[in-house]
Formats: structure tokens, C-alpha cells, sequence
């Protein structure tokens, strides 16, 4: 994520700082204020609140993912390219917002991920039988989207997460295969 302005940067490397060692919900704006050496007007200039750092993360987030998937073709045959490609890089990149995002606004996270990007994954459902597996299609669309969101969550959450190049061979592994074939057990009804 780049952040043009000098001061509005420092709020935000502020509010990532602190979250790292304090819960955000006690977290005041004072407390970004006083640690990022500013005035409460500057703060003003680019905030409301701390939520509008939240927002502001996401947006930004958000808006350089979407640049990426537009590349995804109109058949989305390439949608897993695009996403280990090009998107890992950026996620990796930006991993300490998403984090902070993510372990404390999980929830209304997953749902903006899944708003803006579930599109990309109905169309390698298409061909899906609910009567065959009794599974609902919903379901197992939204299994199958927060299954690739938490080992994306996994990769980044480690202390020092393996490069974007070597993630991609572990994710695709991962989708590849069941997990009864990675555990190497077998799951009975």
C-alpha cells in the first residue's frame, strides 16, 4: 500500500504499531496522536476516527487487489495465476495491514473479501451438483473461498513468512489435495 502523504503514513504507522502491542478497541485516537508526534488537526485532516484508518486501509488494500484482478480473463482460466502471481506479492507486501485487519475486524473483512471477490470463484462452480454431494452450493462456495482466505491468513500471520514464490507451491498443494490425502487418514461418516 502506498501512502503519499508524510503525515497521513504516520497515523497509519502509528495505528499499526500500537495495535501490535494493544487491542485496538482500547486503543484511543490520543494514543495514535501522541505516538505519531503530531497535532490533533493533522490527525483531523485525514481521520475521523480510528475506524477511518481501518477504512482507509482496506480501501487502499482493496483498490490495488482490484487493479490485479482485472487482469483475470472474462472465462477466469487464469484467476489462480492472477492470484499467486500477482496478488501473493501484494498481499505479502502489505501483510502487516492485513493482519491488524484481519485479526481484529475479521468478520466484516471476510465479508468484504468475499462481497468483492467471491465472483471469481461462481464460475468454477457451475458445473456443480448439489443433489450429488447434498452439500448446498452457497455452502460449499463460501467453504471453499474462506479455505483459500485462511491459508492465505496462515502464510502471512508467521513470524517471518515464507517469500510469495515459495507460498504459492504450499498453497497449491493445498487446494490440489484433500486433507484426508495431507494428513494421510482417513475420515468416516
Amino acid at each position: 500500500m502506498i501512502i503519499r502523504s508524510k503525515s497521513k503514513k504516520k497515523i497509519v504507522m502509528s495505528f499499526l504499531n500500537l495495535s501490535a502491542h494493544q487491542d485496538i478497541n482500547t486503543l484511543s485516537t490520543n494514543d495514535i496522536i501522541d505516538n505519531a508526534n503530531i497535532s490533533r488537526g493533522t490527525f483531523y485532516n485525514h481521520f475521523k476516527n480510528k475506524i477511518g484508518i481501518v477504512n482507509f486501509m482496506e480501501e487502499s488494500i482493496s483498490e490495488s487487489l482490484d487493479e490485479e484482478f482485472e487482469n483475470v480473463d472474462k472465462e477466469y482460466s487464469n484467476f489462480f495465476y492472477i492470484l499467486t502471481e500477482n496478488v501473493f506479492p501484494i498481499v505479502y507486501e502489505d501483510r502487516e495491514y492485513i493482519k491488524v485487519l484481519y485479526k481484529f475486524y475479521e468478520p466484516q473483512l471476510f465479508e468484504f473479501l468475499q462481497t468483492h471477490y467471491e465472483k471469481f470463484l461462481i464460475p468454477y462452480f457451475e458445473h456443480y451438483d448439489e443433489k450429488e454431494l447434498g452439500i448446498p452450493k452457497y455452502f460449499t462456495l463460501t467453504f471453499f473461498f474462506r479455505v483459500i482466505l485462511d491459508a492465505i491468513m496462515a502464510w502471512i500471520s508467521q513470524p517471518i513468512p515464507i517469500a510469495p514464490s515459495e507460498f504459492k507451491k504450499i498453497f497449491y498443494k493445498l487446494i490440489n489435495n484433500s486433507m484426508t490425502e495431507i494428513c494421510g487418514i482417513v475420515i468416516r461418516e
